[in-house]
This record gives C-alpha cells, structure tokens and sequence, in this order.
C-alpha cells in the first residue's frame, strides 16, 4: 500500500531535510510514499492532491499560517492526518480545534518524525478495518468504530451517534469501554464514552462534537481526559 504524504513548509532547507527523513523511513520501514511538497499554504490549499492522509505543516508561514491552513483544510472537508512542525508553543492549545495528530517542534528529529508517522498510519490501518458488533432490535449491527462519534447511556441501553445515524443497543457502557479504547474513545463522564479523533473543540463545559453536541467532561475526570487527548495526539504537546 502506497501512503500519500504532503509537506508544507516554507523554507527550502527544512522542505530538504524532511524529504531526505521521509526517504530514509521509506528505507527502513520498507513502506512506500507518494510525496508532494509545498512552500506555502495558498500552495497546498490550491494544489493539494486527492486523498492525502497525513500532513506535514509548519506553522510559521507567510501570509497564512499552518493553522490558519489547517482551519481551511477542515472546513472544506479535509480528513487527513495533521502533524504540525512548529517552534511556537502558544500554538499547541489550538491544535484541538483542527484536530492535529502531533505537534513536532524544530529543529525536526528524525527518530520522533519516524515514530510519528508509523503510529499515525498504524492507528488509520486499525480503524479503518475495526468494527464493533451491537445488537439491536432489528439483529446485529457492526458499527464502523471510525465512524462512532461518541456513546451515551441511554436508559438501561447504550445509544451510539454515527457520523450519518444514531443506534441504540443492548449493551451497557461499561462493556464497551475496554474494547473502545485502543481506538481512541475515553470515558470522559459516567453516561459518555467519547471518540478523541472527532473532537471538534475543546471547551470548559466539555467536548464538542461534528454534530454540534457538547459531551460534558466530569469536573474530576477533567485531567485524565486532557492527559489522555494529548496523548492520543501524538504523545506531547510541544
């Protein structure tokens, strides 16, 4: 399977050293990538192929910043993988709003770009195949665990909202929560089990969610949820 890679960046010599990284990964990991490269963000936002899935995106630019790119990627639909290269930390608490995968600060690493990388394609790998078998009263729905957006106590059942539907099952939430969780779902409230990668925003009340729905976080799981989204993020913020 060929992995398609864009990389954004404004200066020559940095765009230089990733794609000489990127070769060396190829080497070593034996995948193989369909590369494209950009010195700014109206470049990518004109020219960015199809069915990219990770960005690399400085965020220091030009007219318009890597955030502000990235802002614009989501907004027209844009599902791709972002890993920010930055050496500006007051942009990290913004990385929720996009729904950035990792932040690498400069000078880039290459042991922590290679580690990136195979974690990101490992986690799409992983989803793209998981489901997760519900029964309902029509019989037995495999649910698409990319797909959840969030689960929720729904009297004695747990209701499951879907990018394009809502289902209501009989299991309880706790059932489902060990199995959820190497995907990236967190128990952020005793009635929610949330998916970190559908996180629109992160407020003081609580998650917000593609649909507009606000999860509420418990005041005393708040910390836990926040440690655990950094962590689903990429492993640290910078």
């Amino acid at each position: 399977m060929r992995r398609r890679i864009a990389v954004c960046d404004d200066e020559k010599i940095m765009l230089r050293q990733l794609s000489q990284y990127l070769t060396q990964i190829q080497d070593e990991t034996g995948e193989q990538y369909d590369l494209s490269y950009f010195a700014s963000s109206e470049e990518l936002l004109e020219h960015m192929p199809k069915d990219v899935q990770v960005i690399l995106l400085d965020i220091s630019m030009g007219r318009m910043t890597g955030m502000e790119c990235a802002r614009a990627l989501r907004a027209k639909g844009c599902e791709a993988a972002i890993i920010f290269i930055t050496n500006l930390t007051e942009y990290a608490l913004e990385g929720y709003e996009v729904r950035a995968f990792a932040f690498l600060p400069k000078p880039v690493l290459y042991a922590e770009l290679k580690d990136r990388l195979v974690q990101c394609f490992a986690r799409m790998d992983q989803q793209h195949k998981a489901v997760l078998p519900v029964e309902t009263d029509e019989g037995i729905e495999m649910l698409l665990i990319d797909d959840i957006l969030y689960a929720e106590v729904y009297q004695h059942e747990t209701s499951f909202a879907l990018t394009d539907k809502r289902i209501t099952g009989a299991v309880q939430l706790s059932q489902i929560e060990e199995r959820l969780a190497p995907h990236g779902f967190f128990r952020c409230h005793r009635s929610y089990l949330v998916n970190m990668a559908q996180i629109k925003r992160i407020g003081v009340d609580g998650a917000v969610m593609p649909d507009g729905t606000m999860i509420p976080v418990s005041r005393h799981r708040r910390k836990l949820f926040l440690d655990a989204f950094a962590s689903y993020m990429g492993g640290r913020f910078v």
